[in-house]
């Protein structure tokens, strides 16, 4: 089911009423038709209707975003398509600022293109006999300055959103043409049911994420134009992603790592035992010879080497032998 989200500018400073507020608070008390509508209100400010808006898309996420501002002084529904980046205001807004041609983003794109189905919107329309028209010209207030930060948000979203004017109702008696509350709010029905038709037959083709569960300020409990304490945050930040239930795991056997067994390390060989020390041997005596005093011992000592000598006597040795000359050859030694 398809979750669109409308919203429409509170009554301006000074005045008693204004058509887009009355008008959406008029379709969310009577909605019956497909999909889930979630209504709201939006001070016109600058700086406080963006804050309001982003707020409630990161709160509902929803999607298709449809603005509706009142244009004193036209007799038809107006579908803008472009978003122009100027902010011009001829009077202040709810908090007292008027900007004089200043940009909405300095450096951004001058324009961009609304991503509502308005063809589909303004065939819609003339088959019910309700006066309406496409244009390019979205004035340059507070409603544009929303509309043209509203492309910027959801341009990355691709969710469709876009900017709708509707003609002043006689309650805000300014004067000029002007419709009844509830005709608007009639003409707004089928502006949501063309929207809805053409993201159902996109949904029919792609496989699409359940919608969240309806919110306890759905568009059957009432319009809500309160402050929403959401938007205090700033505004052109990334919206979140939808909110999804955690789907509980089937319990798994909890990862244990293997390890590799590690290389058997050699074992270490045994330290040889220390040598034992030698046995301590005392130097060999070495008898010294007697004293010089002692003529004993050389007394005998030369009496027996000289017994040794004359023994050698008894065998003398022969004397040595020389060559024998040339003549004792021949005559054979004599």
């Amino acid at each position: 089911m398809a979750r669109v989200l409308i919203t429409g500018f509170e009554p301006r400073p000074g005045m008693a009423a204004d058509s887009a507020a009355d008008s959406v608070h008029i379709l969310a008390q009577t909605w019956h038709g497909d999909g889930a509508l979630i209504a709201r209100g939006l001070v016109p400010a600058f700086e406080e209707a963006p804050r309001r808006l982003r707020a409630s898309i990161a709160r509902h996420l929803p999607d298709a975003v449809i603005l509706v501002a009142s244009r004193p002084g036209s007799a038809e529904i107006t579908i803008e398509r472009l978003a122009v980046n100027l902010d011009h205001a001829d009077a202040p807004d709810a908090a007292g600022n008027r900007p004089v041609d200043v940009p909405v983003v300095p450096g951004a794109e001058a324009g961009l293109w609304t991503t509502l189905p308005t063809r589909e919107i303004l065939d819609a329309l003339h088959a019910r006999s309700i006066p309406a028209r496409l244009s390019l010209s979205p004035t340059t207030d507070v409603a544009n300055h929303v509309f043209y930060s509203l492309q910027r948000e959801l341009a990355q979203w691709q969710v469709p959103s876009g900017l709708i004017h509707v003609p002043a109702s006689p309650e805000m008696a300014l004067g000029g043409p002007a419709l009844p509350a509830e005709v608007i709010a009639e003409a707004l029905r089928v502006v949501v049911e063309a929207t809805v038709a053409v993201l159902e037959e996109e949904s029919s083709t792609v496989t699409a994420v359940a919608p969240p569960a309806p919110q306890e300020d759905d568009a059957r409990a009432g319009f809500h134009a309160e402050f929403d304490p959401e938007a205090t945050q700033p505004f052109l930040m990334p919206i979140a992603e939808p909110i999804v239930e955690p789907v509980v795991a089937a319990q798994s056997r909890p990862f244990v790592p293997t390890l590799e067994p590690e290389p058997e390390l050699e074992p270490e060989p045994e330290p040889l035992p220390a040598p034992e020390p030698a046995p301590h041997t005392s130097p060999i005596a070495v008898a010294e010879p007697p004293a010089a005093a002692d003529a004993t011992w050389l007394h005998d000592h030369t009496d027996t080497q000289d017994a040794a000598d004359s023994t050698h006597d008894d065998h003398p040795e022969p004397p040595p032998s020389r060559p024998l000359t040339w003549e004792e050859i021949i005559t054979g030694g004599r």
